[in-house]
């Protein structure tokens, strides 16, 4: 259990007085820890675990590849959202209806099929910093509402609260009284390391079956972050995963100032065949969960062998069309090639 305030008092405690380390003193400290835990000064810290970025990771690219990865990218998998110029999703196209390129190359579908054919794999990131203070409350209850509605028995959730760090409060599971604990016993504080929290997930699902999706609750305001914005899309593309994002943009009567969302958020969304949606009133909360839950049954599938046989780590960008007019077409916009 990390215990930074403790720990520093302690050590300060040892300099000054080294002298007073009766077994009285050591009684008296650990009472007062003991109560700490007890009236939550450890919410996050007591409950949850807090998940460090890898070696290797701020810096340049990720070192520790697998097999695992270098087979999934020679069978490409896309999930692909297409909407008419309304919003409402597009539910009855074939495999005859799509086209995909890479690197301009048409490329033979294998396989078109619905987001029914794949178990959900879903990694939900809440924001805990001190900015989303005042709307936690509704965020969690939100959050919640949406685990309920969107996950079958085949699926599997995680959650992460995220402020300067980054906590797994719950791992992979279709238990929903797990997950609604996990949810309710966070609070507040802190700056924000939102590509971290992105970056750290992505790793979570990389080797999961299924749809890898990732939904970030935030303002969208990175401020701590190690893990550039460019680093973390290149995990996220790694992983196969496409990542949402629901800001609330929400002003209460306790805030001075409510910036928009990051421009740079907005765009590794996009980038990853997603996108945010922007939330203005707490009514829109859950309106805004639920468009999410619609696009992601609507979602579509395509898979293919890369007809590009080089084995060379480079990006490859990915095209997909629907030979229909008046469509919107929302797809990631590559992957890495193997390296072996």
């Amino acid at each position: 259990m990390k215990l930074p305030e403790l720990n520093k008092c302690e050590n300060t405690h040892d300099v000054k007085n080294t002298h007073e380390k009766t077994p009285m003193k050591r009684l008296r400290w650990l009472w007062w820890l003991g109560l700490w835990v007890a009236i939550g000064g450890g919410a996050v810290a007591a409950t949850a675990q807090t998940v460090p970025l890898p070696a290797g990771t701020v810096q340049g690219h990720a070192t520790d590849l697998t097999a695992d990865v270098v087979v999934r990218a020679d069978y490409v998998t896309v999930l692909t959202a297409v909407q008419d110029m309304t919003g409402t999703p597009v539910g009855n196209l074939s495999n005859e209806d799509f086209e995909l390129y890479e690197d301009g190359q048409l490329q033979t579908l294998t396989r078109v099929g619905r987001q029914d054919d794949q178990p959900l794999r879903l990694a939900m990131l809440l924001d805990i910093s001190a900015s989303v203070r005042n709307r936690l409350r509704f965020q969690q209850e939100a959050a919640l509402d949406f685990f309920r509605r969107v996950l079958q028995p085949k699926d599997r959730a995680a959650f992460y609260a995220f402020n300067h760090d980054v906590y797994l409060r719950q791992d992979l599971t279709a238990d929903l009284a797990a997950l609604e604990s996990a949810v309710r016993g966070v609070e507040a504080r802190g700056a924000t390391a939102l590509y971290d929290a992105i970056f750290i997930a992505a790793r979570r699902l990389e080797h999961e079956p299924g749809r890898r999706v990732i939904v970030v609750v935030s303002d969208g305001q990175n401020t701590v972050s190690r893990v550039t914005r460019e680093r973390a899309i290149e995990e996220v593309n790694r992983t196969d995963a496409v990542v949402f994002g629901i800001c609330p943009v929400i002003r209460t009567a306790y805030d001075d100032f409510l910036a928009p969302p990051d421009n740079d958020f907005e765009l590794l969304c996009r980038q990853t065949g997603g996108r945010v949606f922007l939330v203005t009133s707490l009514p829109e909360l859950a309106a805004g969960f639920a468009q999410l839950e619609s696009e992601l049954r609507a979602q579509y599938v395509l898979s293919y062998y890369s007809s590009n046989e080089a084995r060379d780590g480079k990006f490859r960008q990915i095209e997909v069309r629907v030979k229909r007019p008046g469509v919107v077409v929302r797809a990631r916009r590559g992957y890495y090639a193997p390296t072996q």
